[in-house]
């Protein structure tokens, strides 16, 4: 399909599209056969023009790491009349992609944009989510077969064995109208547990999720917006069901082998991410909510930074949304010994979307750690959108103007540190529960069956928790038959909860009220001094806690104002939190116009 002698080889001379709403697609076709019955593919580009509307076309969108740039490979347009080079990945992959395509008619970004026409290019960039979301399925290229793929896929077939034999099949097969989601997850949970589990899929499945497309940059925008997505590494299948199943792997069991710590940070919790904002976007308008028609293109000559604070921003402006706010990372990342040069000194409300900060602590505006399967209900702004054309911003200062009230401010932090969310016992329930009697006032009666409740509330993401703290313990009965009960008292029933208190700290407000904030730089009161203020701002979802930032040119009145609702000048970013009583917009009792400027640096 490939030859190395691309410096010999006759480049394609690409013709130029009619207009800014063609693409060119890659037509495979196949010659006569020869004498050994081999019929080589012929490779030929058309050019088709996007319709309007939701309109579906014949074609399937590739999804892959580039790998090393360099073009070693080419592949032969017209029947030779010229070639177009490929990267070492790609020539790798296109025999298995032809193989599995239905259409036979691919668009593949480094065939079907000119790479050499930067105004092409940077047009055709702007296409990216309507060519994703026209072509019938993205066909994503894991890289090749390897033993860890083959025992990925070696599980999922014992999952299918084990499913009908289950009395109840009726709740966890796909399709039955019975089916749940959350039971199929305990179920295969408890695959791993099972006597005749192969010790060798944990660490083969860890191991998958270290692939490098698992942390592309721009691979957000290919998933959510595909209609069906197909998976491939080299002609073994996997489909979208079949990564969420894998996605159930108990996550304490990857500590058994050390040397997937960096695979599971980067990859699986990359994933992860990249699900809760394919299944829970910020806005509630129509799915894909979060890309479709956002008027935004990467900048490949910009910096990362950049193109983060673009993207940021333009989904305040376009959505009137601030949830992306639950997901800053400016404070995290530099704290993280492998984090990228590229990603640290972000603005405090840009994310960086990298996954090791997104995960400690879960965020609130995404679904935390129930992200499948619950409907996200905050609504502590009680739906008031962010007004961006009413606030200024400034690219070159990279600040975001935006507006809402100070609520309340943090009076007592817990030292307790979630350092557990498995294999815990009750003995180490209590002795968290005493730790926050101690640091937090009102607290005295509290019992560890308290400590999970409290959790369980702020992770079922505002609806009714399906179980009751004591159902979580163990300790009242279960809502599966009794010769299933085993599943509902697997132990990430209780880890779950307890990861909600990962990388966060119990709180007491001013104002009395219970909750949980960052455990990075949110502050209690000292003598005098007030603790971090706690903000409710139009747009976002849940509150954010802030911190004043006085400059050397503030006047003395700003100086004095120590609880921040004076002037409102420059705030940084501290992060999301949950607290008793405001997530549901109980606070807000001011009138929109009445709303202060906060200025976001």
């Amino acid at each position: 399909m490939g030859s190395k002698a691309l410096v010999s080889a006759t480049p394609y001379v690409y013709k130029s599209l009619p207009n800014r709403r063609h693409i060119r697609l890659l037509k495979i076709s196949y010659c006569a056969a020869d004498e050994e019955h081999h019929s080589r593919p012929l490779y030929s580009l058309n050019s088709v023009e996007l319709p309007p509307g939701d309109t579906q076309l014949d074609f399937e969108a590739i999804s892959y790491a580039w790998g090393i740039s360099d073009r070693l490979f080419s592949v032969p347009i017209d029947n030779g009349v010229g070639h177009i080079g490929l990267t070492a990945n790609l020539a790798e992959a296109l025999p298995h992609i032809i193989k599995h395509s239905a259409t036979k008619c691919l668009w593949i970004d480094q065939l079907c944009i000119n790479q050499e026409d930067g105004t092409e290019k940077s047009i055709q960039l702007g296409l990216m989510s309507e060519i994703y979301k026209r072509a019938t399925r993205t066909i994503v290229w894991l890289g090749q077969e390897d033993e860890n793929s083959r025992l990925c896929k070696q599980w999922l077939e014992a999952v299918d064995e084990l499913i009908p034999k289950l009395n109840l099949k009726k709740l966890v097969k796909i399709g039955s109208p019975e089916y749940d989601s959350n039971i199929r997850k305990v179920v295969l949970m408890d695959t791993f547990t099972s006597s005749d589990a192969s010790s060798a899929w944990i660490p083969a499945i860890g191991r998958f999720w270290s692939r490098p497309w698992f942390r592309r940059g721009w691979v957000v925008q290919e998933m959510i917006l595909a209609r069906e997505l197909l998976y491939l590494t080299g002609d073994i299948v996997f489909s979208l069901q079949d990564l969420e199943d894998l996605f159930t792997t108990p996550m304490d069991r990857f500590k058994e082998y050390p040397d997937l710590k960096a695979d599971i940070d980067n990859g699986i919790l990359s994933y992860r991410v990249l699900m809760q904002l394919k299944t829970d976007p910020f806005t509630t308008t129509p799915e894909p909510r979060l890309i479709e028609g956002l008027d935004f293109v990467p900048d490949y000559n910009s910096s990362i930074k950049e193109n983060f604070t673009r993207f940021a921003t333009t989904i305040a402006r376009q959505y009137g949304s601030l949830d992306f706010l639950s997901l800053w990372s400016a404070n995290l990342d530099p704290r993280l010994p492998n984090t990228h040069p590229d990603f640290l000194d972000f603005p405090s409300w840009v994310p960086s979307f990298t996954a090791t900060p997104l995960c400690a602590p879960w965020r609130l505006a995404v679904g935390g750690v129930r992200s499948w399967g619950t409907n996200i209900s905050w609504n502590a702004a009680a739906g008031r959108l962010h007004n961006h054309n009413a606030t200024p911003y400034t690219p070159t200062t990279k600040r975001l103007h935006v507006r809402g009230q100070i609520i309340d401010h943090i009076s007592f932090l817990s030292t307790t540190r979630f350092a557990k969310w498995f294999d815990v016992d009750t003995s180490y329930l209590v002795s968290l529960t005493s730790q926050l009697q101690s640091d937090i006032p009102g607290l005295d009666r509290w019992t560890y069956i308290d400590l999970i409740h409290f959790l369980n509330t702020a992770a079922s993401n505002g609806t009714a928790p399906r179980e009751t703290a004591e159902q979580i313990l163990g300790l009242a009965p279960a809502v599966l038959p009794d010769s299933e009960r085993h599943l509902l008292l697997h132990e990430n029933a209780v880890g779950a909860c307890l990861m909600m208190g990962r990388g966060r700290k119990f709180m007491r407000t001013e104002g009395g009220r219970l909750g949980l904030a960052p455990w990075m730089d949110s502050r209690a009161r000292v003598g005098t001094e007030i603790g971090s203020v706690i903000v409710v701002l139009h747009g976002c979802c849940v509150p954010i806690i802030l911190e004043r930032v006085v400059e050397d040119d503030d006047d003395e009145d700003n100086k004095d104002d120590k609880r921040g609702e004076g002037k409102q000048g420059q705030w940084k970013v501290i992060g999301d939190c949950y607290i008793e009583g405001v997530m549901f917009g109980e606070d807000v009792m001011w009138e929109e116009e009445d709303a202060k400027e906060f200025i976001l640096i």
